[in-house]
């Protein structure tokens, strides 16, 4: 068996994904989607914040999602000490390296997907603009972006799409050539450049006094139906539990609409809500025994497609 099929056989996965890969790569906007899982072990899941959970479970709130929770309760009391308990243990986690496996893994992916989109000859200009959708709070993504000298912009709370160049692409004056260009979107908030998280900054929807707050969560995502919605345009879905009804019903809308979406699994028992079920690309795990980071799944299926 020569080393191409030896690679077959460990990644999991039919030629036909891996063509489908190739063809999605050459032409179409490419768009992410992250949740927790996205950093690997190189930052905990909620799961692991026992001290919030707690004190959640305390209140009588379900511990499961911070966001559902905090979004459904109306006693301003009882979601600001939550918030603070959940915004102290938070900001204990923020001494994460660069250069732990999981994050090399994501680097591994991103680098690899600009570097595709870069070569890459018969795209339009604004296909080399790759969007980030996350609901991580953390600035792992844009770090790994800065330290690779990936050319990117990032949308927060505290910055209106209006006043930030988002549609504009890099272009190299030495090269006369556009570049990719990293467009990184914070749907639930995001630390400071100090890796520090404040109650202020957190974004969940459902409670109108929120104010200008609510307003950038259905302004982001107003944003994100837009872009998946453009023509020829693919979704890498990572880390995501599919928990948050008001992304599925906009992954749902753009599917409808000709949305390709490859879903990175973890585990092959994870499960697509019904809304999405059947008209997701599933790529499968790895090892299932011992699941490794889905962002080294998605490299290594960079480089098969790279290949053929």
């Amino acid at each position: 068996m020569d080393n191409q099929s030896n690679n077959d056989v460990q990644l999991g996965v039919s030629d036909e994904l891996v063509v489908g890969l190739r063809k999605a790569l050459g032409s179409c906007s490419v768009n992410f989607l992250f949740g927790a899982g996205v950093n690997g072990k190189a930052f905990p899941y909620f799961a692991q914040f026992k001290k919030t959970i707690g004190a959640m479970n305390e209140r009588g709130l379900d511990g499961s999602n911070i966001e559902t929770a905090l979004a459904n309760c109306a006693d301003g009391q009882i979601r600001q000490e939550v918030l603070d308990a959940f915004v102290d243990e938070y900001n204990s986690h923020n001494n994460y390296r660069l250069y732990d496996e999981s994050l090399l893994n994501l680097r591994r992916m991103l680098v690899g997907f600009a570097s595709v989109v870069g070569r890459a000859e018969n795209r339009h200009p604004e296909t080399r603009r790759l969007n980030v959708f996350t609901l991580n709070y953390d600035r792992i993504v844009e770090e790994i972006l800065e330290d690779s000298g990936l050319f990117s912009y990032t949308l927060t709370q505290d910055k209106a799409k209006g006043r930030l160049p988002f549609d504009i692409v890099g272009y190299n004056t030495s090269t006369h050539a556009f570049v990719p260009t990293f467009c990184v979107y914070k749907l639930h908030g995001s630390v400071d450049t100090n890796r520090t998280l404040s109650a202020n900054n957190i974004v969940f929807p459902g409670q109108d006094k929120l104010g200008s707050i609510l307003s950038h969560f259905y302004e982001t995502l107003f944003a994100m139906k837009g872009e998946l919605l453009k023509r020829n345009s693919a979704l890498f879905v990572i880390g995501y539990s599919w928990a948050d009804d008001h992304v599925n019903g906009i992954i749902s809308d753009a599917i409808a609409g000709g949305l390709t979406v490859y879903w990175l699994q973890y585990r092959s028992e994870d499960k697509l809500p019904k809304q999405v079920a059947g008209n997701v690309i599933v790529v499968p795990p790895t090892n299932n025994e011992n699941p490794v980071d889905a962002t080294k799944t998605l490299a290594d299926l960079l480089e098969r497609a790279g290949q053929l």
